[in-house]
Formats: structure tokens, sequence, C-alpha cells
């Protein structure tokens, strides 16, 4: 595996000392609403070894000898569950090569490879993978997240995911299910063949029928029957009961073109389908609400692009022919050079494009597609601010606060345990100020696993922080690695006043020498400065994740990239190039 040794994907922020919740013990959750009307009966919820057993009527006597939470009204509602997460496990490290080496002294092979493995891990088990660290789980816990799903990511088949609670226990005590089901998409890590989708639709083809010869080979050895040996290879028996229609593919897929190619390669081969990412999904919205397929919407439409034409109604553009005077006059007077402005008719564009993306959940619900959100390569944390921008944007308040906890439930196939607050469910339960997803709201108690821990609704978040004043982190900046393997690279940032930042990342690619580009978006909060993004090297694609503090014209702290095959990081030093408050001189 090529290593890449540059990019940046971050480590985390140190944050303060975790509390130290007692032991799950038996509480009762009382004076709780259950939906968001002020008028709302109050009611008890009791906790009993992890899970609810009973929600008692408002005026019911409550069982002594309890744990008590008086919860003053607050709403009661399931911890959230994040539906799709892939940042949260380290990813398998696949062996391509699986046969005999060939001959070097006998002529060109005339076939292929018997076993070419590349891209092709579905015998791996996220379980046995999991990095969610306490600090991780701390946040969030934070934003009301008492669930996820850990995805495998990166490769064609890229194994099993698994679900797992935030809660202080020991990760056997936290998980809620050890095989949700293959995960799926049109990548591959590794050199050679496949390289392009028409060879990653031919390698799966061949990989799923191998898989029915090989079932074929264990029924004939089986039954005493004469045939071939069939040969020990857990990634073929991994896939058995997927082809038998009994298990599930969740495949990620943004463009609606590739969601039409997985459901094609599912009739060809008689599999179950879902999907995760969903960008372009609404274009196909009725194929899916026909098929039943649920998709989990990763949400990731960008930051938002000014509207140019709410912009003229409050009296800020010109037409084109006043502009030009303005420009020329400007220069006349010897008054700061012209800014370009792109033509309202490419503003108005990139503002639709931008409001396709931010409503495709709301296209997708109108055709009754079952939908859950899932935070994807992102902090879970983000997930929230996107639903809320959605519920802005038109979608019902029930169905974003399903798509993260009962609708998230059914899509993972994990309803009977979490995503309700039911006599028999586990008790994840957060207690809020009001609907979280209808504007701001406080957390004040979250009970993960039966165990409890208490917020305080006065003590904002300290990414919820403005920039300190003076910290600005617009400009272009050299970075510079410790690792020796790290080429260096370039950014250029621009800050708003709220402290959201957005840009762009240049470095070398070590395949071919050539530069290369990606996007950078992130926030400045204090004076640290959290920046991530997305990078290509021809067939590989890595995460970016910056995350350092801001000293006058120095950014200083750690970087790191995750792609497919895991995961490198390494201290970095950012310097503003020219620095802040010198002219440029031409």
């Amino acid at each position: 595996m090529i290593t890449i040794g540059i990019l940046a994907a971050v480590g985390l922020l140190a944050s303060p000392a975790r509390q130290s919740p007692p032991p799950p013990g038996p509480c009762v959750l009382s004076d709780v609403r259950l939906t968001d009307e002020e008028d709302a009966p109050r009611v008890a919820i009791v906790v009993r070894s992890g899970r609810v057993a009973a929600v008692l009527e408002a005026g019911a006597p409550l069982p002594s000898g309890l744990r008590r939470i008086d919860g003053e009204g607050a709403l009661a509602l399931p911890a959230f569950i994040d539906a799709y997460t892939t940042g949260e496990c380290d990813q398998p490290e696949i062996v391509a090569e699986r046969d005999a080496p060939p001959s070097t002294v006998s002529g060109v092979a005339v076939g292929m490879r018997a076993a070419n493995r590349k891209g092709l891990a579905p015998s791996f088990l996220a379980v046995e993978a999991v990095a969610l660290d306490g600090d991780e789980r701390e946040r969030l816990r934070s934003s009301g997240f008492g669930a996820l799903h850990i995805a495998p990511s990166g490769e064609l088949l890229a194994g099993r995911g698994a679900a797992v609670t935030t809660s202080e226990l020991a990760l056997r005590e936290r998980i809620l299910a050890v095989d949700l089901g293959h995960n799926a998409s049109f990548q591959a890590s590794g050199g050679g063949y496949p390289s392009t989708l028409m060879a990653y639709m031919a390698h799966l083809r061949q990989f799923f029928l191998d898989a029915r010869r090989h079932e074929e080979l264990l029924e004939r050895a089986t039954a005493g029957r004469p045939d071939r040996r069939p040969p020990f290879d857990p990634d073929l028996s991994a896939v058995t009961k997927l082809l038998a229609g009994e298990e599930r593919l969740l495949c990620f897929a943004d463009g609606a073109r590739d969601i039409v190619r997985w459901l094609r390669l599912a009739d060809e081969f008689g599999f179950q389908v879902a999907f995760a990412g969903g960008g372009q999904a609404w274009r196909v919205a009725d194929l899916l609400a026909e098929r039943g397929c649920p998709l989990v919407l990763t949400l990731d439409w960008g930051d938002e692009v000014d509207d140019p034409d709410a912009e003229e109604d409050a009296g800020g553009g010109k037409e084109e022919g006043e502009e030009a005077t303005a420009v020329e006059t400007a220069a006349e007077a010897g008054a700061e050079p012209w800014k370009y402005t792109e033509p309202i008719d490419l503003r108005r564009e990139r503002r639709r494009l931008w409001e396709e993306g931010r409503d495709a959940a709301l296209r997708l619900h109108e055709a009754g597609v079952p939908i859950a959100f899932g935070s994807g390569g992102e902090r879970s944390s983000k997930l929230l601010e996107r639903v809320r921008a959605l519920v802005e944007a038109g979608l019902p308040a029930d169905v974003a606060l399903a798509g993260l906890t009962s609708s998230a439930a059914r899509v993972l196939g994990i309803s009977d345990r979490v995503g309700r607050i039911a006599e028999g469910q586990c008790a994840n339960i957060a207690l809020w100020s009001g609907s979280p997803v209808t504007g701001k709201a406080d957390l004040a108690w979250l009970v993960v696993d039966g165990q409890v821990f208490e917020f305080d609704p006065d003590e904002a978040s300290e990414e919820d922080g403005e920039p300190d004043e003076g910290v600005d982190a617009t400009g272009a900046w050299e970075l510079s690695f410790e690792s020796d393997e790290a080429p260096d690279a370039t950014m250029s940032l621009e800050m708003a006043p709220t402290g959201s930042v957005s840009g762009s990342f240049v470095t070398t690619s070590p395949i071919n020498g050539e530069k290369v580009a990606g996007d950078l978006t992130g926030q400045v909060w204090g004076k640290t400065v959290r920046l991530q993004g997305k990078i290509s090297f021809g067939a590989f694609e890595a995460a970016l994740r910056f995350e350092g503090t801001l000293e006058g014209d120095t950014i200083r702290g750690e970087s790191g990239w995750r792609f497919s095959g895991g995961e490198e990081t390494s201290e970095f030093t950012a310097r503003r190039t020219p620095p802040k408050g010198e002219e440029v001189r031409r």
C-alpha cells in the first residue's frame, strides 16, 4: 500500500477530564414529558438493569429505594442514533494476492488469477476494530447521542458494521449488534486491477460467482460427492447468506447512477440493498420507494451558498452597467482595486445546486423513502445541526426526529433494542429543555445503558464559542510536517466573523509528483482551528483533518489523514504568507 504521508486527518482536541458516572443502577426519571406540547402529561420512567422497566402515568406512585432524577418538565426523547459513521474503526488491511505466486520461467498465463481480492474484505468485522475512545464518546453524549452504527468503508466490500453505545462501560458491554450487514462502495485501495468503475463491476460479479461456486463445492463435499476439495476461504463464505437474500448490502452511493448500478447488481444476484450517502438519491426517489430501499442520508451538502436574489432584495446589488462605472470611478480615485463578482446567473445556479443538495431529504420523504441520518466521515455533533437546517427548510419535525431515533433503529434492524422509550427497550434516554430539532435546546440529562450523565445547560459547548478578538485564519498558509515522508503543502483559507472557515488544500501526489487539491471547511473558536476535507490521488481518496492553535501568523497542531487502509498522523506547522498586515508588493 502506498503511503501518502502528508495528508491531514487530525488528532482530536484535548477535552476536559471526563466525569465518572456512577455504575448503572436503578433510577427513576420523574416529571418528564414524552411530547413537545407544553400541556403534555407528566410521566415517570423507571430504569432497572440498563433497560426501561416501566413508564408510569402522571400521579402514579413512584417506586421506593431508587435514585430519583427530577426532570422538572423536561422533554424525554430516545437518545440519538448516528446511523452511519465511518471514522470510528480501523479499516481492513486487504491482502489482494491469495494465489500461489506465478512461475517466473513458464510462459504467459492465459487466465486471470483465481483469487484477486483487491477491495474485497467481506469477512472483516468492525466490532473487532472499534476505535471509539472515551473523549469521543463524551463528545457524542454532549450532543445527545447514545448509539452509533460503525461502518467499515473505502472498499468494494469493506466488511460488516456494528452498533455500539456511548456509555462508559467496557466495550463488550456496549455492543448492541455485532453484525449489521455488509458495507460496499465503488472504491478499492491498492494498485493494479481493478481501478475503474467498469472493472469494479466485473470484479464484484466474478467474486459473487466464485462465492456461489464455493458454496456448491461445500455442499458436494458435505454430501460425499466427488469434486475438487473446497478451499478454506472466509471471504467467500462470508457472502453466502447475502447471496441467499438473508442479509443486506449497505451501499455508499451519492450519485443517482451509482444507486441504479447497485440495484441492477442486486437484481442479478438476488441480494437485498440499502444505501448510505444519497446526495442525489432524490433523482431516483420513486424507484427507491417502489423497491422499499432504506436510505441513510449523510447530509453532506457543503457550506451554504449565498442567495444572490436575497442580496438584491436587501439592496446590496448593482446593475452590471452601474458596477462597471463604479469600478472606473474607484480606479480614477486611487481607491482599493475592484473585486471580481461572478455573473448573477452563475451565482443563482450555484445557489440552486446547493439548495438541491440540502433539500434531498425533503424530496425523499415526499416520495415515501424510509430515511435515517448518519454523519459519514464527519463528527456526529455536526449531524444535529444539519437536521435542524432540514427542519428550517421544511422537513416535518417528527420526521427529522425519527431519522435520529426510531427510523434510524428500524433501518439498522435494532428497533427491538433502541430508538423508542418503551418497556423492555435499552435505557438510552435524553432529557431536553425543548425539541432539539426545531431550535436550540439544552441537554440536561442523558442515560445510556442505564448510566446517568448530567450536563450543565448554562455551560455552552466549547465548539459553540466565537474566535477570540484579533484571531483570523484568513490568508495563504505554507505547511510543514514533522513526518519525513510528508511533502510540504499549502492552504488558502477565508474565515467569516462567526469563525466559519472555507478554503482549499494543495499538495504533491506521491504517485506521480503532480499537484493535487481538495476543499477544506472548518471552524475557529477561541484560538483553536479545526479543519476537515477530502483529497484524491488517482483511485485513492483520503479524509483530511487538521487541528491546532492559531497564534499570530502561525498555526501549530496535529494533522492526519484517513484512507481505506488506515490512518496516519503528524505534527504540523502552518505559517501565513505574507504575514497579516503586510502589503503584497507587485
